[in-house]
């Protein structure tokens, strides 16, 4: 008697922890690709459900900044929680960026990737 609530005690502790504990952020994941954005753009054409919440490091060329975030390579748009790094950022520079894909934006004909940083 006593094992079982035990028992049942850690399972629904270890559930509960499962369930309940924060999303890992992209800076700490290890990605699922590392490479050049153009060759990442490819990619997401073929199997776009695949590749969403996915971990990416890219390397391409900024072709615009914005107030929030840089397109790269002109169809991949990589949002940065923290804007202090856009400052350091100039059109036409390469830069490697690490952040997860949220979608594809039919209208913009953009990927997305969300809480990007530089490594």
């Amino acid at each position: 008697m006593v094992v079982g609530v035990v028992l049942i005690t850690m399972v629904g502790y270890s559930t509960y922890g499962y369930l309940f504990s924060a999303p890992t952020k992209p800076a700490d994941a290890n990605p699922e690709f590392m490479g050049q954005a153009q060759e990442f753009s490819y990619l997401v054409t073929d199997d776009l459900a695949f590749w969403v919440n996915k971990v990416v490091e890219l390397t391409g060329e900024v072709s615009e900044i914005t107030d929030d975030g840089i397109l790269i390579n002109g169809t991949i748009y990589c949002q940065f929680d923290d804007q202090t790094i856009l400052k350091t950022i100039t059109k036409n520079q390469r830069l490697t960026i690490k952040g997860k894909m949220v979608g594809f934006d039919e209208l913009l004909m953009e990927i997305k990737l969300s809480q990007c940083i530089i490594p």
